[in-house]
């Protein structure tokens, strides 16, 4: 069992909580006193270092508290679009459950409207949702925003697998569409593209990932429907990655997704169908990046 699973296992709640937010203030003071990147230096970064083209499609994580930044923070949506012209599309999460687990966001009923409820999975997201032309999927708690050529396409389907990774979600479609994920201001901890592979092989997989139960969950839609999703809800007793970077390092190789050190600031980047091929072959071979003590 690792470090973190020990010390939940011994620690009250309130401690954990308390040594997470200790953690996350002494990492946003190291940040701050990092040299401001200008709106030039960020853009290098992404052309440079992370690889984005004219055309991308473009999967965003972002930690607004991980970047020293000279410029307001909004304006990395339309760094981005720079970058990846009217021919590209950018993706961010949207994520509606703040503080909970998607399984107690189920639970508790609470219904999810495509068009007005809030994204908490970071404030540039939810800046990006709200932008004119955005298109968000109707999927009750792994929702994706979409702007650009290819965003209706790419949400279109989300709701339509009780997989929520699966060939349905815009997730997916980002191994179709040559798309490429990278993060901002986070590491490879957060790259929710890994669930991918989880179901992929579903019950081949080693480690259940979700609860047994299936939900009804009530959404909106774009029309003003209330309708119903099917989904799963992951199992967060199981559903754990201790040490992504360092699995990244270890059995992926280097052109499939990296970690990445920029100025004292992390980043990365991968590639949606290089990372989901290795990391298929490597389920295949029982490796993968959840801890022994959680497996089936």
């Amino acid at each position: 069992m690792d470090l973190q699973r020990i010390a939940k296992t011994i620690l009250p709640s309130r401690a954990i909580t308390s040594l997470r937010r200790a953690k996350w203030e002494r990492e946003r003071r190291r940040v701050a006193s990092l040299p401001p990147l200008t709106e030039d230096g960020f853009r290098n970064i992404l052309i440079e270092q992370l690889g984005l083209r004219a055309g991308d499609l473009v999967y965003v994580h972002s930690g607004i508290d991980g970047l020293s930044l000279s410029f307001p923070f909004y304006r990395i949506l339309f760094l981005i679009k720079e970058v990846i012209g009217c021919g590209g599309t950018v993706l961010f999460p949207t994520y509606p459950n703040h503080g909970i687990s998607s399984y107690e966001w189920l639970k508790q009923g609470n219904v999810f409207d495509v068009r007005r409820t809030p994204s908490y999975t970071g404030i540039l997201t939810e800046f990006a949702r709200r932008q004119r032309g955005a298109v968000r999927s109707l999927h009750p708690t792994k929702s994706v925003c979409a702007i650009g050529s290819a965003a209706k396409e790419i949400t279109a389907t989300h709701h339509l697998s009780p997989y929520p990774y699966d060939t349905c979600s815009p997730y997916y479609k980002l191994i179709e569409g040559g798309g490429k994920i990278i993060g901002l201001g986070t590491t490879t901890n957060y790259i929710s593209f890994g669930y991918c592979v989880d179901d992929a092989l579903k019950e081949k997989f080693p480690v259940r990932v979700y609860h047994d139960e299936i939900f009804d969950a009530p959404c909106i839609d774009y029309g003003g429907q209330r309708v119903t999703v099917k989904t799963y809800a992951h199992d967060m007793s199981t559903t754990v990655h201790p040490d992504m970077p360092r699995f990244m390092k270890t059995y992926v190789s280097e052109e499939a997704g990296r970690d990445l050190n920029i100025k004292g600031m992390k980043f990365f980047r991968a590639s949606a169908p290089k990372l989901f091929d290795e990391m298929m072959e490597l389920a295949k071979r029982d490796i993968i990046a959840y801890p022994r003590s959680v497996w089936k």
